[in-house]
């Protein structure tokens, strides 16, 4: 099996295109392709190879990021002002919210490991994530990418500060603006910011910092880690690349949009990223597709881990409250890898489906309660498919391979995966839910 991208993309040259707004979350194969797809998207134009050199540089520099009016909350919680690229030749600043963890999960090399959060559509910086982050034993700073800060106003809208850069305009819909004019552009460079800001704090480790991005976060998190791959690990809650070819309002705002293919497109850039991933998603997520997902993840060389997770909604909290991604950072801080792998996703003709996944934990530490098959018939958007779930078999070996196989696969399927539901054992983190571990995607004609 193979995953398959057909496309040829022209010469980058900024154009306006058509938008839609997409809906607020506040308000409501492990076999890759990756020469095939490697070859159909643009390796350099001019306005990409720039953007590489600014981000590059922006990742390299030495400086420490200016910070201003810090003040520690009541909570413990810090509020500070981090400097900005600058939008429309004046200055911007990003506001953030930033803890150290009392009880620090500590590295190997004595410091405290940290992350950079990075909210979805609707959303701001967060003291619940940071204080989540934080019990898990991580640093966390909390970034708000849109100009705003944390408080409302009286209209329920987050406030904007006074050095406010650009905010988001609906789906890439600032193509026709100069490049260091897009929202894009100033997302990345605040990510890259609030990295080199945690880096410059005491007893954190420089080299454990990892990366979580929410809905249109998860997004920003897919572009933002092929342009400063240093990221410790690397955490996209349901959203990705390849957002042009989805059948729904990205699709259709994007068909036209040359800025997105040709320079923002995750897909660009990521395979310089090498370091562990967690793809984190809900079966039935509307805004972003399960086989658009593979396409992004199928370009990473290794260290992928993937948790299609049923019923848990498409929001912040439903985002950050799920286990998978605190168990993933802790494994990738003590061992440099993801804890598991999926592997030989297959197909055959006679229509048994199976997936093999590796355990890189000890027998003692973890028990398979489950493993089943998820597919559909639909075509189209994933998300809205009418899905099935049934009951597959499995075999655990000593080494930690474990196989799932599935008989009898409609012919007519269009995607699949397999789920296991592993229970983790574990005397220094409580873990009070068994864990999703899934399989790559699996889309027929891809």
């Amino acid at each position: 099996m193979k995953i398959l991208l057909s496309c040829l993309w022209p010469t980058l040259f900024l154009v306006s295109c058509v938008t839609s707004q997409v809906a607020e979350i506040g308000d409501v194969e492990k076999e890759r392709g990756n020469t095939a797809i490697s070859q159909s998207l643009p390796s350099v134009t001019p306005v990409l190879d720039g953007v590489r050199a600014d981000m590059t540089a922006l990742a390299n520099a030495t400086t420490t990021p200016k910070v201003y009016d810090a003040v520690k909350r009541d909570n413990g919680i810090t509020e500070l002002y981090l400097e900005g690229q600058h939008y429309q030749g004046k200055p911007t600043r990003i506001f953030a919210l930033y803890s150290a963890p009392q009880t620090p999960y500590v590295t190997k090399s004595g410091e405290i490991p940290a992350v950079v959060l990075v909210h979805g559509g609707g959303g701001s910086a967060f003291e619940q994530w940071v204080t989540k982050w934080n019990d898990a034993g991580f640093a966390a700073i909390s970034i708000a990418v849109e100009g705003q800060t944390d408080q409302k106003d009286a209209n329920n809208k987050w406030q904007k500060h006074a050095f406010s850069g650009p905010a988001r305009a609906a789906i890439y819909g600032d193509a026709d603006k100069p490049i260091s004019e897009q929202w894009m552009y100033h997302a990345v460079s605040a990510t890259i910011t609030a990295r080199k800001f945690l880096a410059s704090q005491p007893n954190i480790s420089k080299s454990d910092i990892g990366l979580s991005g929410i809905s249109w976060g998860g997004v920003i998190t897919s572009t933002v880690i092929g342009f400063d791959p240093s990221f410790k690990f690397a955490i996209p809650v349901y959203g990705n690349g390849f957002l042009d070819q989805m059948d729904n309002q990205y699709g259709r705002s994007l068909a036209e949009n040359l800025s997105y293919k040709n320079v923002w497109e995750p897909g660009l850039n990521i395979e310089q990223y090498k370091n562990p991933s967690l793809w984190l998603t809900w079966r039935n997520d509307v805004h972003f597709a399960l086989d658009a997902q593979a396409k992004t993840y199928g370009l990473l060389s290794n260290n992928v881990a993937n948790s299609i997770k049923l019923g848990i909604r498409h929001g912040h909290i439903a985002g950050w409250k799920q286990p998978e991604s605190y168990f993933f950072a802790h494994q990738v801080i003590n061992n440099n890898a993801s804890w598991v792998e999926s592997r030989d996703l297959i197909l055959t003709e006679d229509n048994t489906a199976s997936a093999t996944f590796q355990i890189k934990l000890s027998p003692q530490m973890y028990t398979v309660q489950s493993a089943k098959v998820n597919f559909t018939a639909g075509q189209g958007h994933t998300g809205p498919a009418s899905w099935q779930e049934m009951s597959a078999s499995w075999r655990v070996k000593s080494n930690g391979t474990i196989t799932v196989e599935f008989e009898n696969m409609p012919k007519d399927v269009t995607h699949w995966f397999i789920n296991i539901e592993v229970d983790i054992k574990s005397d220094s983190q409580k873990i009070d839910e068994a864990l999703t571990v899934s399989s790559a995607v699996y889309s027929a004609n891809t």
